[in-house]
């Protein structure tokens, strides 16, 4: 899948592998609802183990990547989004999947001794598989976090479903041998809920991914693209298109000069305010595209737009949107309330661009982009750190540290 829940495992399973190590991954079918499926990964040397847990007919997918049943999909998704999210994971769909995946698991480990299992939220089902295989087959495991469960971390969370899914969690993950989070955020966050030790592993990018990617042709424009979903109420694009407008007023032919282009979903509601702000003609909505031009989409960007989180209950929620820009080496254009959150100072130390909070200095960087040639690449040594190679060498060193502490 082109999601994160795929790239970070993924990184995981590519590095190890690469280390030496016997890898086995298991992993629920991927069905029309869950989203694209066009990466294209070596998955050579390790074992797959994709457990199907629904009947065929509407959910299931032709092995295409972005056809029209994806898209269908996201609009019937987007339109019960509130209500979904509403009940956290009492209303994920995937929990469908545990008991087959159990049922694999328990079978591949009667076949050999493995030395860890690692499990990857959200969705929850795949830590309570992880913690069912656990505690039948004595091996330990680890509970990796890319978002958590408080009622503030994620849009629309019912007050009932939050209260329900702390002790849930705590519950799922009290024996669990180490715990993970993606940013300092959410570390801190978890550890005081939990009164735990809770490791910090970065998402990041893989070299390749970037290095390979094609530089699209030019047409004469400077290109701010954007690629990844935008979140109502948590992002707000509002200040970039007031600011557009602006600009317009002192450069009338401001669309044949700059190309403000969002991939991903074709939401209604970005759409209609950029209407409203009329500028139509200079921001674009792409729609989907395939994993690798959207690789190529950031490599030929004269700017990468971040949309930060707009609200304090945010922090922490470094989207793997900013990683992967980072490998483009592309600069960063963040647009945000605060210039001190996880993501503008992570942007800032790697000096990967800039964290702008008022439409007067979106307006002049918007300027100086037109006026200015094209930005050389960000230095190697800025974004070295972040590949998802070396995130996960790190990661195993942790996890071998606390097992041969236990």
């Amino acid at each position: 899948m082109n999601a994160i829940g795929s790239h970070r495992p993924y990184g995981w399973a590519r590095a190890w592998r690469n280390m030496g190590h016997d890898v086995e991954v298991l992993t629920a079918r991927k069905y029309a609802f869950d989203g694209a499926t066009d990466l294209q990964r070596d998955v050579s040397g390790m074992r797959i183990h994709e457990v199907p847990y629904m009947a065929g007919g509407a959910a299931s997918r032709p092995p295409s990547g972005v056809e029209p049943a994806v898209h269908r999909w996201e609009w019937l998704k987007a339109l019960t989004r509130r209500m979904r999210l509403s009940l956290a994971t009492f209303g994920e769909p995937r929990w469908l999947a545990y008991r087959p995946m159990l049922r694999k698991g328990l079978a591949l480990a009667k076949e050999r001794r493995f030395d860890f299992i690692i499990a990857t939220t959200p969705p929850d089902m795949p830590l309570a598989v992880a913690r069912t295989l656990s505690r039948r087959t004595g091996t330990p495991w680890v509970a990796d976090f890319r978002d958590l469960w408080f009622r503030d971390m994620l849009l629309y969370r019912s007050r009932l479903a939050s209260a329900l899914s702390g002790p849930l969690n705590r519950w799922m993950v009290k024996d669990a041998s180490m715990l993970v989070a993606i940013s300092r955020g959410l570390q801190k966050r978890l550890s005081a809920y939990l009164g735990r030790e809770v490791v910090l592993s970065h998402n990041g990018f893989l070299e390749e991914d970037h290095k390979h990617a094609s530089v699209l042709p030019g047409d004469g424009k400077k290109h701010l693209a954007y690629t990844g979903r935008v979140y109502p109420g948590k992002q707000d694009p509002k200040p970039l298109l007031r600011a557009l407008a602006r600009l317009r007023a002192d450069m009338p032919q401001l669309a044949d000069r700059l190309a403000v282009d969002f991939y991903g979903f074709d939401d209604p509601a970005l759409r209609r305010m950029i209407s409203q702000h009329g500028v139509d003609d200079c921001v674009r909505l792409r729609g989907f595209v395939p994993y690798r031009e959207c690789m190529a989409v950031q490599r030929s960007a004269d700017a990468l737009l971040f949309l930060d989180w707009t609200d304090l209950a945010g922090e922490g929620m470094m989207t793997g949107k900013l990683l992967e820009y980072l490998g483009s080496r592309r600069p960063i254009l963040a647009l945000g309330p605060r210039t001190d959150s996880e993501a503008a100072r992570l942007i800032s130390d790697t000096g990967s661009g800039t964290a702008l909070t008022t439409e007067s200095a979106i307006v002049e960087y918007l300027k100086s982009l037109i006026a200015s040639p094209r930005r050389p690449d960000l230095a190697e040594e800025a974004v070295q750190d972040y590949s998802r190679d070396r995130q996960a060498v790190r990661l195993l060193e942790s996890i071998v540290a606390q097992l041969r502490s236990r």
